[in-house]
């Protein structure tokens, strides 16, 4: 059986390396052939109409974060309406896929320099996952770290290598299947790619 080619879609660095952690543990069932990353969430809202249409031919895997919304079947709705092509993969990260990275606690405590107890005990439920993150970051044993992750000051939101920082934690130490017992959004990606079967026109 061939590889099936994805494109990815995604707001930011750290949404792709999630993405792409995701898809390399299905090994020879996917092959990445384009990435469209860093149009931030308008630029997906906008487009995720086209993306659509586009997977008839080419599957597409599209991360967005909830932000806002209530629940992502809001979402999902107001931006596609009831119909949703089975080649497009449109994933919701609740509330920001900063929660993923949460929600695997001890992974996560142990690359920060943090004791795992003080990480949210459900992260999907928090109403700003960066924020809760970063409030994490800043009681690490690691300089380098805060350096990274922690705004430098009250007009940043995040730090100056936030991205890089926390992508590299995704790639090396991330361990999802850990985080799926405490995200229920990643646990329905990781499943959704499990099961995807391309549905190829006519």
């Amino acid at each position: 059986m061939s590889e099936i080619p994805l494109i990815l879609v995604c707001e930011d660095g750290l949404s792709e390396a999630c993405m792409n952690k995701l898809v390399g543990l299905f090994d020879c069932k996917f092959v990445i052939s384009a990435c469209y990353c860093g149009g931030g969430y308008n630029y997906i809202k906008k487009n995720i109409k086209g993306f659509c249409l586009a997977s008839k031919g080419t599957p597409f895997f599209v991360l967005t974060d909830l932000d806002e919304y209530d629940c992502p079947a809001t979402l999902v709705f107001d931006w596609l309406g009831e119909e949703v092509q089975p080649n497009c993969l449109f994933r919701i990260a609740v509330r920001e896929v900063e929660a993923w990275l949460l929600a695997d606690k001890k992974g996560f405590a142990e690359y920060v320099g943090v004791s795992e107890y003080i990480l949210p005990r459900n992260p999907e439920a928090e109403d700003d996952p960066k924020r809760s993150l970063i409030k994490v970051v800043s009681r690490s044993r690691k300089r380098s770290v805060r350096e990274d992750v922690i705004p430098l000051n009250e007009y940043a939101r995040v730090g100056p290598n936030y991205n890089d920082r926390l992508s590299e934690f995704v790639a090396k130490y991330w361990d999802v299947n850990n985080a799926m017992q405490n995200s229920d959004s990643l646990r329905r990606a990781y499943n959704k790619l499990r099961t995807f079967d391309f549905i190829r026109s006519c």
